[in-house]
């Protein structure tokens, strides 16, 4: 706890700007993630047509995210950030609009962002666990993730209550429809986007590329002048500028990669069959399920991930991220399964929800400091920005299906591919590096 306390007293003002960022960026995305399915449904789209908005909604996130985070150090990270909190202000408007376009929503969702699945979105994550990891010393890591992962979903949290009691609200106080409540959400999205923005303007050019940290110089003075050939288990600390690689990074980082990859995707594609839009869609028209308490589950859903943001890095540290991974997410999908199956009333699926929430927030960190170990600061953006690039990309696939599975009443299906993928992927992880952890823990 005291080593925590110490990581914590040592970040920056850059690292406090980015923890407030993802703070009211995860408020924003949550509170209209709570009304985005049920507002096209008020606007007379089939579900059909909502789950290729959500799969179009993704892919033009992975384009625009893979142009901005592939020539991050081009651009400027900061510039990114800021054109990204412009583009968030942007699409907001024009849902806050009133249009009832499909055609124009879904270009405003596709160039702008919107986050159909209430999670990470645009090129924010990539560029700011890139800034963070360069920022901070490896020793302290876990300990500065795992704040931002508790803003992350503290954010998270304050948007999904807001939103269920503002529309709830607007409805039973003020009698306004419910597209209108859903429709007045963005407006407070837009405004958020609009304070994210300028926050980004207090970012120092410490969060660009050419900037090198104290710790990383006297890690470079300390390096063997020959060294033995890195492996999969080894972190890389050999800086690299270009390589003639399928992906330009270093063959050893390229090799690391795809096997990460292999993971990454198979587990994202199956979190795509069942986002939390989706599963909030289904309390709602399974249960009945009003406004504010839909609100109050999804915001308790947050407020126990942040909780267990803490004991994961602590978790992921003495065991290693790959058992971390391991041992939390098999339960995870479990609990996912048990909705459809048992899940008969809406205490009872709230329940198992909850459960494969929490343990969804035991992965966040372990991955990040994965991803981390295993690179240099200088290819540590593209490693990022090509792993949630994939990740985004093969999401963006599976809400069509579950848009057909919708209209047919059979969203159980989606479930259990959600589950089997998810424990499908964390066997495939512990198989393709059973001796990394390891190496990380005698590394930090």
């Amino acid at each position: 706890m005291v080593h925590f306390f110490e990581s914590i007293g040592h970040a920056g003002s850059d690292t406090k700007v980015l923890w407030f960022s993802v703070f009211v960026r995860m408020a924003s995305f949550s509170l209209t993630n709570q009304v985005l399915t049920l507002y096209l449904k008020e606007l007379h789209i089939k579900e059909s047509l909502i789950g290729l908005f959500m799969s179009l909604t993704m892919i033009g996130d992975t384009l625009l995210s893979y142009i901005l985070v592939w020539n991050s150090n081009k651009i400027g990270n900061r510039r990114i950030m800021v054109l990204g909190s412009f583009l968030m202000l942007v699409s907001g408007a024009v849902f806050a609009s009133g249009t009832d376009s499909f055609g124009l929503l879904l270009i405003a969702s596709v160039l702008g962002v919107i986050s159909p699945s209430g999670s990470e979105t645009g090129p924010f994550k990539s560029i700011e666990e890139a800034v963070l990891a360069k920022l901070t010393p490896p020793g302290h890591r876990p300990e500065v993730f795992a704040v931002h992962a508790v803003l992350s979903c503290a954010g998270s949290s304050l948007g999904a209550l807001v939103a269920g009691f503002f529309v709830q609200s607007m409805v039973s106080k003020y009698n306004f429809a419910y597209k209108d409540a859903y429709r007045y959400t963005f407006i407070i999205y837009c405004g958020i986007s609009a304070v994210k923005m300028l926050s980004m303007l207090l970012l120092s050019p410490k969060c660009e590329i050419s900037y090198v940290p104290t710790y990383e110089n006297a890690a470079n003075k300390n390096l063997p002048q020959e060294s033995a050939e890195p492996n999969d288990s080894t972190p890389l600390l050999v800086s690299t500028v270009e390589h003639q690689t399928v992906t330009g990074l270093s063959p050893s980082t390229q090799k690391t990669l795809f096997k990460l990859l292999l993971t990454f995707t198979i587990d994202s594609f199956g979190a795509g069959f069942m986002p939390l839009a989706w599963i909030i869609y289904y309390f709602k028209y399974e249960f009945d399920a009003p406004a504010a308490t839909l609100g109050a589950i999804f915001s308790s859903l947050d407020i126990l991930q942040a909780l267990a943001a803490i004991p994961s890095a602590w978790f992921a540290k003495h065991v290693g991220p790959v058992k971390s991974s391991i041992l939390t997410q098999i339960p995870c999908g479990l609990a996912l399964l048990c909705i459809p199956l048992f899940g008969r009333t809406l205490a009872l699926a709230s329940v198992f929800l909850l459960f494969n929430q929490t343990f969804t927030a035991f992965d966040v960190i372990p991955r990040q400091i994965l991803l981390s170990s295993v690179t240099t600061s200088e290819e540590l953006p593209k490693v990022m920005g090509t792993v949630n690039l994939a990740k985004t990309a093969v999401r963006a696939i599976s809400p069509n299906f579950t848009g057909i599975m919708a209209q047919h009443g059979a969203l159980w299906v989606c479930f259990v591919l959600n589950a089997s993928l998810l424990v499908a992927a964390n066997l495939i992880l512990g198989y393709n590096f059973p001796h990394l952890d390891s190496q990380i823990i005698h590394h930090d």
